[in-house]
């Protein structure tokens, strides 16, 4: 199979991964397509030491933190689309009602507090990662993580979610 093949058939999971980071439909086509293009610019570069699909998602999570820094501490539209649905309509309703119901929470939580939680346990980042692009310090990133935590575990709506779950 070809390169362009390859990258045609993973577009759809690229696309599932930005819409659950950034839960935004038109955000996460751009951050795909910005992805696509930077993969065929430097495929070159690609020494298959990792399945493409792993370095695409590498990419793509690049992307994410960009669009993410980009977009700063703006407020969602509320007409924005969810993240896609699975096939079954009712998982899909639980699915969207999580991401709703844990978006709502994280803007209750200081910008900076927020940014480190989704830049670490949402994107994915490492620590050292998560420090150098927020230009902060690992015990800060660790203590900043905790509060973020222990403030969500105490947000109504998400303990209303794992009542729920039970």
């Amino acid at each position: 199979m070809n390169q362009e093949n390859a990258l045609a058939q993973l577009r759809p999971q690229l696309l599932r991964f930005a819409m659950l980071r950034l839960g935004n439909r038109d955000l996460a086509e751009d951050a795909v397509q910005e992805t696509l293009l930077a993969a065929i610019e430097g495929i070159d570069s690609y020494a298959g030491d990792s399945s493409l699909a792993a370095w695409l998602y590498g990419i793509l999570r690049h992307k994410i933190v960009d669009c993410m820094r980009s977009a700063g501490r703006q407020e969602p539209d509320p007409h924005q689309d969810a993240p896609l649905p699975d096939s079954d309509p009712e998982v899909g309703f639980v699915r969207r009602r999580f991401f709703e119901t844990v978006e709502r929470s994280l803007r209750r939580l200081p910008a900076g507090t927020a940014s480190v939680f989704v830049l670490r346990e949402v994107v994915g980042m490492d620590t050292e990662e998560v420090c150098r692009e927020l230009a902060i310090s690992v015990s800060n990133c660790w203590v900043t993580l905790h509060r973020a935590r222990k403030r969500l575990r105490a947000c109504p709506d998400i303990r209303g979610l794992a009542a729920d779950a039970l």
